[in-house]
């Protein structure tokens, strides 16, 4: 009899562990998601920005109480993702040219930055920067690539619950970078220079904060090329910038490198300050430049292909400065 009361006393304290052991692993499950917001739906309304040119997205949660999230949408819509619950920042940005953008501090909503790398070559021409002439006042400047087309945006005021239940995230992304065209009108003498021709501008910024939504206040140089047209004697080009620094306004100088059919090189810069700064819209910004002179060449044929022509590597520049008709 005592030992089936041993027996029938153990199986009610085993049992009575039991229930204690399962409440407490149920507290523990009840209790994850307490931080956890598990159905938000990201949609990016492109209502600021029409065009709706871009493929992938990035999306970047910051929080003061749980470390950054990041998430990547390979379409332009958004998506389903899990997140922590509360109160964040957001910032978004386009990632359609991983390799020509570079991002550097993401771990801060307000030092993430985009930028471009340096460049070392004028592409038009094949000719290192090393050693090329610079206009006065901007020898130091770094010469950077043009950025591509950039969207994004950022909202300081994202609460999100915490629930299971769906919940949604609009974001609105716009423009981030500038429209930049130069031309060159009524050239005279277009024909003497090889149809590969560079330039630069000085003094724009070197990168943007989309989690401002402003540039940056580094000044660099941006290079790029031109097309000529030799019917209308003209040479243009189109590029995107992130615009000008912030802080102090700046000069800016356009320096064109012409390669000339005599095997010479010509060095040319203008002052833009005043079509750069007094732009109607500083987004879109056209810079027209008349009066450009090119050298009389006699139209004579070129060497064949790989026993001369129109020289790369130039170790020194006619220089010419020129004063605007705008």
């Amino acid at each position: 009899m005592k030992k089936r009361l041993y027996k029938a006393l153990c199986l009610l304290i085993f049992s009575l562990l039991l229930l204690s052991e399962g409440c407490t692993l149920k507290e523990l499950n009840d209790d994850a998601p307490t931080t956890i917001a598990d159905n938000v739906e990201v949609v990016f309304n492109w209502s600021k920005s029409p065009s709706k040119e871009a493929q992938t997205m990035v999306v970047y949660l910051y929080s003061t109480k749980h470390e950054m999230m990041d998430y990547r949408f390979n379409n332009p819509d958004g998506g389903i993702i899990r997140t922590y619950g509360g109160a964040h920042t957001a910032v978004c940005h386009s990632n359609d040219d991983p390799y020509g953008h570079i991002l550097r501090n993401e771990h801060s909503h307000d030092e993430i930055e985009i930028f471009t790398d340096d460049t070392g070559v004028l592409v038009g021409q094949g000719i290192s920067t090393r050693g090329i002439p610079r206009a006065k006042g901007t020898e130091e400047e770094p010469l950077r690539n043009t950025p591509s087309m950039i969207y994004g945006t950022q909202d300081r005021d994202v609460n999100l619950k915490v629930s299971a239940l769906p919940q949604k995230l609009e974001l609105y992304p716009e423009e981030l970078v500038c429209r930049y065209s130069v031309e060159f009108a009524d050239v005279e003498n277009l024909k003497s220079a090889d149809v590969r021709i560079d330039a630069t501008i000085s003094s724009l910024a070197g990168g943007y904060y989309p989690g401002r939504m402003t540039p940056n206040s580094e000044a660099v140089s941006h290079t790029f090329t031109l097309k000529a047209d030799l019917e209308r004697n003209t040479l243009s080009s189109e590029f995107y910038t992130f615009g000008v620094p912030e802080g102090e306004e700046r000069g800016h100088k356009l320096c064109l490198y012409i390669a000339l059919k005599n095997m010479t090189g010509g060095f040319y810069t203008f002052d833009v300050t005043d079509q750069v700064n007094k732009a109607p819209d500083p987004r879109n910004v056209s810079i027209k430049i008349y009066g450009l002179k090119l050298p009389e060449i006699p139209d004579e044929p070129l060497p064949p292909q790989g026993e001369g022509g129109v020289s790369i590597e130039l170790d020194s520049w006619d220089t010419y400065h020129f004063d605007l008709k705008v």
